[in-house]
């Protein structure tokens, strides 16, 4: 059991299988990983589309954010809006041409689900879910200093 909570902690098998899976799409349209998980991320976030929101929310790094938001700008799949009460603050929003690629991604995302959560049950994703939150809060907590001095 160990094995598997240190796979699932680590990711690395499903990193792969995201990976083989994504290809195509980074292939077809000239993206970088980090372009699509921020395009992926932009299309599911609602009103939390800043930059400082991916970086919250991903874990991406200031710095992969920048360089793929002004990558993806240039190539016309992202758009800047300034905030309507906060100059300072400006809004990634995807573009008409980012339709297809998002929904391209969105679709292999789906279809990773699938395949991921293939034979587990509700109760199963749920517990997992729980589980996974509780791990997410500690590690975080652990980052900030609060635990594990």
């Amino acid at each position: 059991m160990e094995r598997q909570i240190d796979n699932l902690l680590h990711g690395a098998q499903f990193k792969q299988l995201m990976e083989d899976r994504i290809a195509q799409i980074r292939e077809q349209y000239g993206l970088r990983k980090v372009d699509v998980e921020i395009l992926y991320y932009l299309s599911k976030c609602g009103d939390r589309n800043t930059s400082k929101d991916i970086k919250n929310d991903t874990k991406i790094t200031k710095g992969h954010i920048s360089q793929s938001v002004d990558r993806l700008q240039k190539m016309d799949l992202l758009t800047f809006v300034p905030d309507e009460n906060d100059r300072r603050c400006v809004h990634l929003r995807l573009t008409r041409k980012a339709e297809q690629v998002s929904r391209d991604i969105t679709g292999v995302w789906n279809e990773l689900s699938s395949i991921v959560f293939e034979g587990v049950t509700e109760e199963e994703a749920r517990v997992l879910a729980s589980v996974a939150s509780k791990i997410a809060r500690n590690i975080d907590r652990a980052l900030s200093g609060q635990i594990g001095h």
